[in-house]
């Protein structure tokens, strides 16, 4: 087999997490890998899969806000050419609105995790975010702390998923801030004892309670609002 087909087949299985991670096909991962390491930096660095990684990570970061924005992927690379706003897409905010309300309706088709899911992000949508970011968050959020079977675990392991918060657009402080909404404080932390909006759920919160929590809607709105990465 030769080298280059090794090498690819790699680079793929190396990469498909981070693909997977911004919605991109494994094989764009493994072309970005592919062009990253013929380029000199690669080549030069004290660590190559490093820069390769790297090179991945801003590769699939920028086709993905190229997809949401409407733009190239190059002009996705710099935050000054990204719009302050996605485009918004025929029909797309009410069909995500009609899901919303059927999770929070005595006739609600929703249930179990889907009705988790949606009802937080039609808290953080109120809030400002693009819906398809909050869904996609807190989708992720519950799974990997259902995974950890804690929130003191799913805490430690989430503030350190730096391809996650990329994807995001978030700095670390804000994405640690929204950890702390979703999942809930750190014991000894302020806000001491701050349920997270997951475990409020569960716990029978509707989105009507969600939304009657001023402080709640506001703290979203803030980290939301935080400079992103750039």
């Amino acid at each position: 087999m030769p080298a280059v087909e090794v090498l690819m087949r790699v680079a793929a299985r190396r990469y498909t997490p981070v693909a997977r991670a911004w919605r991109r096909p494994p094989e764009d991962a493994a072309h970005a890998a592919w062009l990253a390491m013929r380029g000199r930096s690669a080549r030069t660095a004290d660590d190559p899969w490093g820069v390769v990684t790297r090179a991945v990570e801003l590769s699939m970061q920028a086709e993905a806000y190229g997809e949401r924005l409407l733009i190239s992927p190059e002009k996705a690379r710099r935050p000054k050419f990204r719009p302050s706003e996605a485009p918004v897409r025929a029909g797309e905010h009410e069909e995500f609105l009609y899901d919303v309300i059927s999770t929070d309706g005595e006739e609600g088709r929703g249930d179990g995790i889907d009705r988790l899911v949606a009802t937080i992000a039609a808290l953080l949508v109120v809030a400002g975010w693009n819906h398809h970011d909050a869904r996609w968050a807190v989708e992720y959020v519950a799974s990997r702390t259902a995974d950890l079977g804690s929130q003191e675990s799913a805490r430690d392991v989430l503030r350190r998923d730096g391809v996650i918060r990329l994807r995001l657009g978030l700095r670390q402080r804000a994405w640690t801030r929204l950890l702390g909404l979703l999942i809930g404080s750190r014991p000894g932390a302020a806000p001491a004892g701050q349920l997270g909006v997951l475990e409020r759920v569960l716990l029978g919160d509707t989105l009507t309670d969600l939304l009657a929590d001023v402080e709640l809607v506001e703290l979203a709105r803030r980290i939301r609002d935080e400079p992103g990465d750039g």
